[in-house]
């Protein structure tokens, strides 16, 4: 494929970075529950992709041979031929057939009834198995026979621009059980033990760790650490009495700090701490900051404290203005010619996000944005601040803080926000 090809397809990294590919530009993409479904401009015909731990397949045995059980993977299948290999690095094999398909419980059946066909009729089918280690590649191209030569030469390229990870991560369900095994290893008296909702029993406490893995798909070589300063933190809070855990204002009121979580989150996990609904589905809370974690302020705290939310909001945004002076997160600026203007911050920091709701900040933000400017968090550690431009540009970084949002831990929003000095609302598109 010339170079110039390659230009007009885009690259997509499939979930839990397990693989990426190519594929043309004017394909239609969607993801769901970690299934690619690439369908045609004319939607006539539809690639269907998802990469799996091998032992959830559905396979007639677990030799080395690349083989699946079509009365499992099929409603009813018949005219079915094995291909040959394709050109690429990995183990593969092909096959083609017919089949029928119909909504099913298994994920491997789910992802056929995702193509937009009749169901309960004979559709025609190419289907490729790619393994690399620990990891198989399910695709399956559904197709109308008058129009199959009009996508293979398209389909067979997108699978020749596959590659699989040399050194995949771990499912959820095998990251849990490294974190319990972790656990039980560094803290043998504390009681630990999994529980239903992708949770870790941790003593007295639960930990959701979804944001946990999220971290360890991008960091992996942090996962230890990540895990036993958590667990060594939720043990030392365990110990904490009143003293600790319903403090006098004036003994934390400049560690006092607002946070940004998504609201489904504030609604979810944490009902009773203080907060308030904010734009693009977020919610601003509050939080007392410690040395290596944080702990959100409940409800019944401010009325042994004597103020309200207006005045807790005040003391958070003047500590979040300081807290950025005392360590010293830089604003890196960068200018393109060919695009608007950026602003990042130095390094990741759990405030980052938040600096979104500061006047300081905006007023910095002003000199080399202008006075009305977007900013995308995807998630609480990170912030990107950007002038207005041109429409189609916007798209592209619109998308990549989408990209980010769907992989980074601690995710917040993928909208774009629009920041003036009137506040903050969420981008609608150039008007």
């Amino acid at each position: 494929m010339s170079e110039q090809h390659f230009n007009q397809w885009v690259n997509y990294t499939g979930p839990a970075h397990w693989y990426s590919l190519s594929y043309p530009e004017d394909w239609v993409k969607d993801e769901n529950e970690g299934i690619l479904q690439l369908s045609t401009p004319d939607g006539n015909a539809t690639l269907t992709i998802s990469c799996h731990w091998q032992s959830l397949l559905p396979q007639s045995n677990y030799d080395s041979d690349l083989k699946i059980d079509f009365d499992q993977f099929f409603v009813k299948h018949r005219k079915v031929q094995k291909r040959g290999p394709l050109a690429i690095e990995h183990d593969s094999i092909g096959y083609s057939g017919e089949a029928i398909i119909q909504k099913n419980s298994s994920w491997w059946k789910e992802l056929l009834t995702r193509v937009p066909l009749l169901q309960k009729r004979w559709l025609h089918w190419n289907l490729w198995l790619i393994r690399e280690r620990a990891i198989q590649m399910v695709v399956t191209f559904f197709y109308d026979p008058k129009d199959h030569h009009n996508f293979i030469e398209t389909v067979q390229q997108i699978l020749h621009s596959v590659q699989l990870s040399q050194n995949p991560s771990n499912p959820p369900d095998l990251f849990a059980n490294e974190v319990l095994r972790l656990a039980q290893k560094k803290f043998p008296l504390a009681s630990s033990q999994l529980i239903p909702g992708f949770r870790l029993k941790f003593a007295e406490s639960e930990i959701n760790l979804t944001n946990f893995y999220r971290a360890y798909l991008t960091t992996p070589e942090h996962f230890e650490k990540n895990i036993t300063t958590a667990l060594a933190t939720i043990l030392q809070i365990n110990e904490w009495g009143t003293a600790q855990t319903e403090p006098e204002l004036i003994e934390i009121q400049d560690r006092i700090m607002p946070i940004l979580i998504s609201r489904e989150s504030w609604e979810q996990n944490f009902p009773n701490f203080v907060g308030e609904s904010w734009v693009a589905d977020l919610a601003i809370l509050y939080v007392v900051d410690e040395s290596n974690a944080y702990w959100y302020i409940h409800e019944k705290l401010l009325d042994k404290w004597g103020i309200d939310l207006n005045r807790l909001h005040q003391i958070a945004l003047e500590n979040l203005d300081r807290y950025f002076e005392d360590h010293q997160i830089e604003l890196i600026c960068m200018s393109r010619e060919d695009g608007p203007n950026m602003i990042i911050q130095s390094k990741p920091d759990a405030y980052n996000a938040s600096q979104v709701l500061s006047q300081s900040f905006y007023k910095q933000a002003r000199k080399f944005l202008g006075s009305e400017f977007l900013t995308g968090v995807p998630n609480r550690d990170f912030l990107l601040a950007l002038s207005l431009s041109k429409a189609n540009i916007i798209d592209k970084i619109q998308h990549n803080i989408a990209s980010d949002y769907l992989t980074m831990d601690h995710p917040l929003t993928d909208q774009l926000l629009v920041v003036t000095a009137d506040g903050v609302s969420e981008y609608c598109g150039v008007s």
